[in-house]
C-alpha cells in the first residue's frame, strides 16, 4: 500500500498546500480519501488520471474536503474516459444528499455514461476497491467518519479526517503502520473543531500506531516545530504532511526523512 499526500492543507489558500486529499494505491487500485479543491490536478501531478480512480472515500461535507467531486464527475463524462464504467464513492449519510445539490446546480453531473454508486454508510466494515475500510465516528461535524483502510497483506493506513481529540481516534488507528492525523493548530494556538500537535500525539500515543503523518495546517503552524509537539508525547515516527510525498507502507520506505525535524 502506498499513500501519497494530494492536500495537506485547508480551505485558507496556501500555494505549497491543497485542501485536503489523499491517495491510497493497492493492489492495482486507486482510491481517494477526501477531495478538496486541487486534489484532481495534485492527483495528475502523482501520476493518477481521472479514469484511474476506482473509488472516493469522503470524510464529512465541508468543502474542503469535496469540493473537487464535481470536478470529478463532470470530468470522467469526457470521451477519453469513454472505458471508465462505475465509479463508487462512500461516504456518511448526507452523501446523496450532496449529489442532489450538485444537480441541481449543475443538472449534467446527473446525466453521466458511468454507473455511479453513492454508498451511505454507517460506522463498520465495508470493502472498497479491494480494501477493508472500516468507518469510525469521529468528532467534528454530524457526518464525520475516519477511515482505516487495511489491504491484502495487513498494512494499515487510518485517516482522521478534520475532528477533535475523541473517543474514536483510537479504535481508528489502533497500530496501525500510518495515521494520518488533523493537526491543524500548533499546541500554543489552538482552535475549535480540530486538534492540536499535541493532541495529535496522545491520540497516536493511546492507539499504538507506528507512525503519525500529521497534516492540515492552517496558517497558525507557521513558525512552530510541529513535530517536536507530537514527538514530547509520542514515541514513534512522527512526520509533516507536504503535498505529493508518497509513503510505502510495504516497505515502509516513508519518503523525505528530512521532513521529521522541521516545523509546517
Amino acid at each position: 500500500m502506498q499513500v501519497t499526500v494530494l492536500g495537506s492543507g485547508t480551505a485558507i489558500p496556501n500555494p505549497d498546500r491543497f485542501p485536503a486529499g489523499y491517495l491510497v494505491r493497492a493492489g492495482g487500485r486507486c482510491v481517494l480519501v477526501d477531495l478538496g479543491p486541487g486534489v484532481l490536478r495534485r492527483a495528475i501531478q502523482a501520476g493518477v488520471d481521472l479514469g484511474d480512480i476506482d473509488a472516493v472515500l469522503l470524510t464529512h461535507y465541508h468543502t474542503d474536503h469535496c469540493a473537487d467531486l464535481a470536478a470529478l464527475l463532470f470530468g470522467l463524462r469526457n470521451r477519453r474516459y469513454a472505458a471508465v464504467e462505475r465509479l463508487r464513492v462512500v461516504g456518511a449519510p448526507g452523501l446523496r444528499a450532496l449529489h442532489a445539490a450538485l444537480c441541481a446546480a449543475w443538472p449534467w453531473l446527473g446525466r453521466l455514461p458511468f454507473a455511479l454508486e453513492l454508498d451511505e454508510i454507517e460506522p463498520g466494515d465495508v470493502e472498497v476497491a479491494g480494501l477493508g475500510v472500516t468507518a469510525v465516528r469521529v468528532e467534528h461535524t454530524d457526518q464525520s467518519l475516519g477511515f482505516r483502510l487495511t489491504d491484502a497483506t495487513g498494512h494499515v493506513a487510518a485517516f482522521s479526517g478534520d475532528a477533535v481529540a475523541c473517543p474514536g481516534l483510537e479504535p481508528l488507528a489502533a497500530g496501525a503502520d500510518l495515521f494520518v492525523c488533523d493537526s491543524a493548530f500548533p499546541t500554543a494556538a489552538p482552535g475549535d473543531g480540530h486538534m492540536t500537535a499535541t493532541e495529535a500525539g496522545l491520540a497516536a500515543a493511546a492507539a499504538g500506531c507506528r507512525r503519525l503523518l500529521l497534516t492540515h495546517f492552517y496558517p497558525e503552524c507557521e513558525g512552530h516545530d510541529l513535530a517536536a509537539e507530537a514527538r514530547a508525547v509520542f514515541g514513534g515516527d512522527v512526520r509533516l504532511a507536504a503535498d505529493l510525498d508518497t509513503y510505502d507502507l510495504d516497505t515502509h520506505d516513508l519518503a523525505d526523512p528530512d521532513r521529521v525535524a522541521g516545523g509546517a
